[in-house]
């Protein structure tokens, strides 16, 4: 079994748990940490996840940030990109915010366009986190998402779990988040 099958796994133990829906979003954020060296295998393995969600009575709706760094580059015009591009410290400074920002905006967005039958049994899951790397922390788009927002984020995450400590891609430094952790069997 690899260990994406074992991910799974512990997703599909998870998913059929009752939810928190009177919860902060942020106790309704799930961590699905996976090695960022099985990135090209997990789209692979998302019809699972779905499936489990699906057969755990809850609805899902994927959010795929995949290429959302050159859709919010596009959002200037030719010259001031350029200019960005050039820059690898202006190009961090307007990440900082304006990307950042853009991500949030684009998550909100779409779990608002979202066809939901019932907000209190949708999962929205976010994939596509490897384009924030070099640019912004995943906490950070995550705290720009109102703690309203209904249902439950399953963020697909490249990196590893130490305690409460999150490293993204393992190698930036941790932070402690309040997300719940689903991990393959073996991981912290």
């Amino acid at each position: 079994m690899s260990r994406l099958d074992h991910l799974v796994a512990s997703y599909k133990r998870h998913v059929g748990l009752p939810l928190k829906i009177n919860h902060p979003l942020s106790q309704r954020i799930w961590f699905v940490v996976y090695m960022p060296e099985d990135e090209a295998k997990l789209p692979l393995k998302l019809n699972d996840f779905e499936m489990a969600t699906l057969e755990a009575g809850l609805s899902w709706h994927r959010i795929d940030l995949s290429g959302s760094f050159a859709a919010w580059i596009d959002t200037y015009d030719a010259e001031e990109k350029e200019a960005i591009l050039k820059d690898q410290e202006l190009l961090n400074n307007y990440a900082e915010t304006g990307y950042r920002n853009f991500l949030g905006q684009r998550i909100i967005d779409c779990m608002k366009a979202a066809v939901v039958q019932d907000v209190n049994k949708a999962v929205f899951a976010l994939t596509g986190l490897m384009e924030f790397f070099d640019f912004i922390d995943v906490s950070s788009v995550l705290d720009i998402i109102p703690s309203s927002t209904p249902g439950v984020l399953a963020v697909f995450f490249p990196g590893e779990k130490e305690g409460t400590s999150y490293r993204f891609l393992n190698s930036r430094t941790s932070w402690d988040y309040l997300a719940v952790p689903i991990v393959s069997e073996g991981q912290s």
